[in-house]
């Protein structure tokens, strides 16, 4: 049993009343049909509480140390997300359960027996969830295909997140590599049997389903089977899985363990990633009627509606931001202080480069007088970002050619304490902030998407406002003129948590305006989700960039879960 300091008991309380405050509000959105969700986020926040501040054991010395209050954020933070899409695309309860069993087979002070009892006892619980709405499709899976599905993903997730931190030493905290791993698996999963779907033609009957619905897919959860997946989707799925392979390989080419070996194991494990998602896309309809990925990528672009509008709108604003940065990160006295600015330049730049391309093509048009190119795109371009990001790393690290030197050169101005590990994530979880709320919500901000006049319709910018606004503005006020300490034993001070909180409540007012100008102003809804995201800012030490966006999104949906939850769609 470990027991806090005493300087931070205060921060500790905070935190834990936030974390508890938000599941509250999920399981508050939740209606009758949801009791075993609801049920399970509320045991999931008692033992992430009791596992954190009661029977912890110590890190695992990989990770980055001297960091608290993880475990509850950690283990909550997907199934918030998941659950206010709870009633819409079958994917979001499929997601649930496999985070939820996750994280409780994660949660580290409890007793073996009783943390894989209760992921056992999840898995089944989501199996029988799933087996419910799954009624009325023809043909479905069975209760038992199910459960043996949301267990391949759960003990994938596992594996990663136990092992990620040898991987990355000093990289991840133990919560961090959970979120990671947990969002790898179901991207992993979600390819996988996406190929296995298309190539059903080509597999025996497995007979895993009822008699009377024996069908080669029928085995599969049916956001996969009856799914509808576009070029863009899968492209992003499998671009992301590549980039995480890159990722990966990296820490192997550093000269101080770089050996022809480790170059060997690397540049295989990558080829082999990369054989693995080509095949995916080419069974897809990626592939349908071109030569190869190169021929579509090439269809698709210069086919987006106005892409010539966002090219010249990115060239110029990455050129100007370029040069300033440059410019400054170049100068001797760059130090202390500066450094946190011109880290959080960066989230500015966010804002001004993907705003604009973020809004709905109805508001972007009213907006602007013509459309840019539909969301869809945007979160293409974020997954073919990822990629460069992750390729530059592996040259960061080698540091074998000059590119890779130049590149170490100019990272080395701006790391901070957690980028002393292995890899430098900051960049990439800034981008990976950014761009997961619109993944997330691809299916309602597509081309063809309804005009949404919900709360929800902000959510795919909730990593824009959070990070580029609320973040920066937080962390810029709260280091030139920051004076009041929130509590004992915090470096986070009262004027830095209030600059934050407004930034992010007059960002998602700006957003509201733009994309349903004509309706009331939820100001409820806004001052929730902006000044409980800034006070989870405030209260806890885990990755800005891997929870914000996450935690603003999830408050902004299941506030507005007032849809009619027989009305189900499933993609």
């Amino acid at each position: 049993m470990t027991l806090l300091p005493s300087d931070d008991r205060a921060l500790v309380l905070r935190f834990a009343v936030q974390v508890a405050a938000t599941t509250a509000v999920a399981a508050w959105s939740l209606h009758g049909e949801y009791d075993a969700e609801k049920h399970a986020m509320l045991l999931l926040l008692g033992a992430a509480i009791y596992s954190e501040y009661v029977g912890a054991d110590r890190d695992p010395t990989e990770t980055r140390q001297g960091i608290t209050g993880g475990a509850p954020l950690g283990a909550l933070a997907l199934p918030w997300l998941f659950v206010s899409r709870v009633g819409g695309p079958n994917f979001h309860l499929f997601a649930f359960w496999v985070s939820v069993a996750t994280n409780v087979a994660l949660l580290p002070g409890l007793p073996r027996i009783v943390s894989g009892g209760a992921a056992v006892a999840a898995v089944s619980a989501g199996a029988r969830e799933l087996n419910y709405v799954n009624v009325g499709h023809e043909p479905y899976p069975t209760e038992w295909t199910i459960a043996a599905t949301v267990a391949v993903h759960v003990l994938t997730a596992v594996s990663f997140a136990r092992d990620a931190p040898g991987w990355f030493p000093n990289v991840f905290t133990r919560w961090e590599a959970a979120l990671a791993s947990t969002a790898v698996a179901l991207c992993l999963g979600d390819v996988a049997m996406w190929t296995a779907h298309a190539s059903a033609g080509r597999l025996p009957d497995l007979h895993l389903t009822e008699d009377k619905w024996a069908h080669v897919t029928s085995w599969m959860p049916l956001h996969v089977a009856f799914g509808r997946y576009d070029d863009a989707q899968l492209a992003m799925e499998t671009f992301g899985l590549i980039a995480c392979a890159l990722t990966v390989a990296a820490p192997a080419l550093a000269p101080e363990v770089r050996t022809r070996s480790s170059i060997a194991l690397a540049a295989v494990f990558v080829a082999a990633s990369t054989w693995g998602a080509t095949v995916a896309l080419r069974l897809g309809k990626a592939f349908r009627g071109y030569d190869g990925i190169a021929h579509w990528f090439v269809d698709y672009v210069t086919g987006a509606e106005d892409l010539a509008n966002l090219a010249a709108y990115w060239a110029l604003v990455f050129g100007f931001a370029t040069f300033a940065i440059r410019r400054i990160a170049t100068s001797s006295s760059v130090s202390g202080a500066r450094v946190t600015a011109l880290r959080k330049s960066y989230h500015l730049l966010a804002v001004a480069a993907f705003a604009p391309a973020s809004l709905p093509g109805y508001a972007a048009r009213r907006v602007m007088g013509h459309g840019l190119p539909h969301p869809e795109m945007l979160a293409l371009a974020y997954a073919v970002a990822l990629l460069v990001f992750a390729a530059a790393e592996c040259a960061r690290t080698s540091k074998a050619w000059a590119p890779g030197r130049w590149i170490d050169s100019f990272f080395a101005r701006f790391v901070d304490g957690r980028d002393g590990g292995a890899v430098v994530i900051s960049h990439t979880s800034l981008l990976v902030g950014v761009a997961a709320p619109l993944w997330l919500n691809h299916e309602k901000w597509s081309a063809s998407a309804d005009v949404d006049h919900s709360v929800g319709a902000l959510a795919p910018l909730a990593g824009i406002v959070s990070l580029g606004l609320g973040d920066a503005a937080a962390s810029v006020v709260g280091v030139y003129f920051g004076k009041t300490s929130l509590c004992a034993g915090s470096r986070k001070t009262v004027e830095g948590a209030v600059a934050g909180a407004v930034a992010n409540v007059m960002g998602l007012l700006f957003a509201w305006r733009v994309v349903n100008h004509h309706r009331e102003t939820p100001w409820g809804t806004l001052l929730m989700a902006g000044v409980g995201t800034a006070a989870l800012e405030a209260t806890t030490e885990q990755l800005d960039n891997a929870f914000l966006p996450l935690h603003m999104a999830a408050l902004l949906q299941l506030v507005s879960r007032n849809a009619d939850l027989e009305d189900v769609q499933y993609a």
